[in-house]
């Protein structure tokens, strides 16, 4: 029997190291995965693994976002693919994420979450398995072998993000902005209990000095319609800037793949905005 279990576990061995080695050189994450649900678990896994200044909540518009695997130090990028940031707040609320200074919330995809029922995602983060890939990489949903050929993939059709260590932005027409009044507040009831629900995790993410932005990426809107009013609702009633990035910025600056996810050029311009009205510039 040992003479069986031997070899085995040292092949196990040989194929986590080379695993994680391989994990380290490409700057500790795959950006895709075989199927939405591995690639945005893997995607929150990697971004809870070690401290980051600011995290980035959302769908997959956020997930083609580069993060500090990308050249932007400090930045983790924890975008659901088909879902909304409410997973990700709620897993913070209920300690299984950790929180960062700074929490980036997407508001394209927020509508999503006015559906009641829980989502593949929101379940699969109470499992311990799940729980197990935050602290150990080489067992994580983003260190899954086919991780390493669907990424491949995705940088051939996004292109790559050279532009992450340059100071390039959107060049929008605005800044974030507190929201002091929103001109019609008639909600539906799921819209105000969706908000009641939210404002209580804001507001305990903010007793932990948490402070949080809510934006809309790129693409715009449209026809050029204004925000839903609920969100602006959301954002005044929990104190969060409300910044309508996607409408704002200027002209040339985004580019998209399908209609809906931005290439990485854009991707790391949006990032270095985002960045800049953190820090003021």
């Amino acid at each position: 029997m040992y003479s069986y279990l031997a070899p085995l576990a040292l092949t196990l061995a040989a194929c986590f190291g080379i695993q994680s080695l391989t994990l380290h050189k490409v700057g500790g994450r795959m950006a895709k995965s075989e199927s939405n649900f591995f690639s945005s678990l893997g995607r929150i896994q990697a971004g809870a693994h070690a401290r980051a200044d600011v995290m980035v909540l959302g769908s997959s518009i956020t997930g083609r976002l580069p993060d500090r695997a990308q050249g932007f130090a400090g930045v983790a990028n924890m975008g659901c693919d088909g879902g909304s940031a409410v997973d990700a707040l709620r897993a913070m609320d209920q300690g299984i994420l950790p929180t960062a200074p700074w929490i980036i919330i997407e508001a394209n995809t927020l509508q999503l979450a006015l559906d009641a029922k829980p989502t593949e995602i929101g379940i699969a983060m109470q499992q311990p398995w799940f729980k197990a890939g935050l602290k150990i990489p080489c067992v994580a949903a983003y260190a899954r072998p086919a991780a390493f050929f669907y990424s491949k993939l995705l940088a051939r059709k996004i292109g790559g993000f050279e532009q992450a260590s340059s100071d390039a932005d959107l060049g929008a027409t605005s800044r974030p902005k507190v929201i002091t009044a929103v001109g019609d507040s008639s909600l539906a009831l799921g819209e105000v209990e969706l908000i009641d629900k939210l404002c209580a995790v804001l507001g305990g993410l903010k007793t932990k000095g948490c402070q949080t932005m809510i934006v809309w990426l790129p693409p715009t809107r449209r026809d050029a319609s204004p925000p839903p009013t609920w969100i602006l609702e959301l954002a005044r009633r929990s104190e969060s800037p409300w910044w309508d990035l996607g409408q704002d910025a200027a002209p040339g600056t985004v580019t998209l793949t399908d209609g809906v996810h931005m290439a990485a050029p854009s991707a790391a311009r949006t990032v270095v905005s985002l960045m800049k009205s953190i820090s003021g510039r």
